[in-house]
């Protein structure tokens, strides 16, 4: 991770020896093509690069080699505290570090991720508004970034949306041959008048900032949906976090809260349709990964059938089966957790709730 030049190196220094911290630990919970992907990322950001550069090989591999070499001793490295004028302060106490930081201009940010990762940020160029009740903060110019590249992150009644690491996402996106992605990347940039070959071939930030800001506010709307969930689901979250962290039982109870975030009545499909947002709706299915793309099969097919009749009433149908289906497994799974607990309660889950589901999905 780099320090942006002119950055107060103190604190800038200090979040940064957290964010590799927070590396060297959550590294090896991907896939080597999903490290390898995110490492590109973070090279290229680091460097300056645009999302569209690719590096020689040779070098890349060179650089990767050396940042894993790094991570191998912080493995055991617990996070630091901040030091700020004086004072000590946990890295998770984001408002009082915030507070002292002002005088500087910058703003900071701390969360957990899945896994129950840790997640800092610092930034000398926020926006901020009131959008329904929450502070919404967009971050404009980023000084440090770690290799998970939220491009959203809800703590409490803040929300933080990040252009820069979403800029990356979607590129990758929209680069990517796998023709199950591609046919959804092309129809949403034919719904913007661009011609994906066209994108590929001539790259450049006018176009793909213009993109990037249609989807940071597909992002502040699952974010919002998130915040309407309710506290019983966050609740059961934070418990299958605590209890089995990085583990299936946590990732499905994750992936059912994503999924009611965004196929709630007031979640992010549910405004892509009200505000007509068709780059959105193209771009959705794109981005399903995991629990949520193995249980709503019934999004990619209304995508693929609004770009061929433009059928809104066919995603609204969609959405609500969705919602159906993530409401109802997340109150099975909440009942199961009233009984149940550890290995137990991980087993059952399992066998009367995830496999069942996940293959019955799939035979949609």
């Amino acid at each position: 991770m780099s320090v942006t030049p002119g950055a107060p190196a103190g604190v800038v220094g200090q979040v940064l020896k957290n964010c590799n911290r927070s590396d060297a630990q959550v590294a090896g919970r991907f896939s080597l093509c999903g490290l390898l992907l995110r490492l590109r990322n973070l090279y290229k950001w680091e460097k300056g690069l645009p999302p569209w550069h690719e590096e020689d090989s040779g070098v890349m591999l060179e650089w990767v080699s050396r940042r894993e070499e790094y991570w191998e001793t912080l493995l055991d490295a617990p996070l630091d505290p901040l030091q700020i004028n004086g004072r000590e302060l946990d890295p998770f106490e984001a408002e009082e570090i915030n507070r002292l930081l002002a005088p500087k201009g910058l703003y900071y940010g701390a969360g957990l991720a899945g896994g129950m990762t840790p997640v800092f940020f610092l930034a000398s160029q926020v926006d901020e508004e009131l959008v329904e009740g929450l502070v919404v903060r967009t971050l404009r110019r980023e000084l440090v970034s770690d290799i998970l590249f939220l491009p959203g992150l809800r703590r409490g009644g803040q929300v933080h949306l990040r252009p820069t690491p979403l800029a990356y996402l979607l590129w990758d996106k929209i680069a990517d041959p796998t023709p199950s992605l591609s046919v959804f990347c092309r129809f949403a940039l034919q719904s913007q008048g661009l011609d994906r070959a066209r994108v590929l071939a001539r790259p450049d930030w006018e176009t793909l900032g213009a993109l990037v800001d249609g989807e940071l506010k597909s992002v502040l709307w699952h974010e919002l949906g998130e915040a309407l969930v309710g506290r019983a689901a966050e609740d059961l979250l934070l418990r299958m976090a605590g209890e089995h962290p990085a583990s299936e039982l946590e990732f499905f109870t994750r992936g059912l809260k994503d999924m009611m975030a965004d196929c709630g009545p007031k979640g992010r499909l549910a405004r892509i349709i009200s505000h007509r947002a068709t780059a959105c709706l193209g771009f959705y299915p794109a981005w399903l990964g995991g629990f949520p793309k193995l249980l709503f099969p019934e999004i990619g097919r209304a995508v693929t059938g609004f770009a061929e009749h433009g059928d809104w009433a066919a995603v609204e149908a969609a959405r609500l089966a969705g919602w159906q289906r993530a409401s109802d497994a997340l109150g099975q799974l909440s009942a199961m957790a009233d009984e149940l607990s550890g290995a137990a309660l991980a087993s059952v889950a399992r066998q009367a709730l995830i496999a069942p589901l996940t293959n019955a999905c799939a035979r949609k």
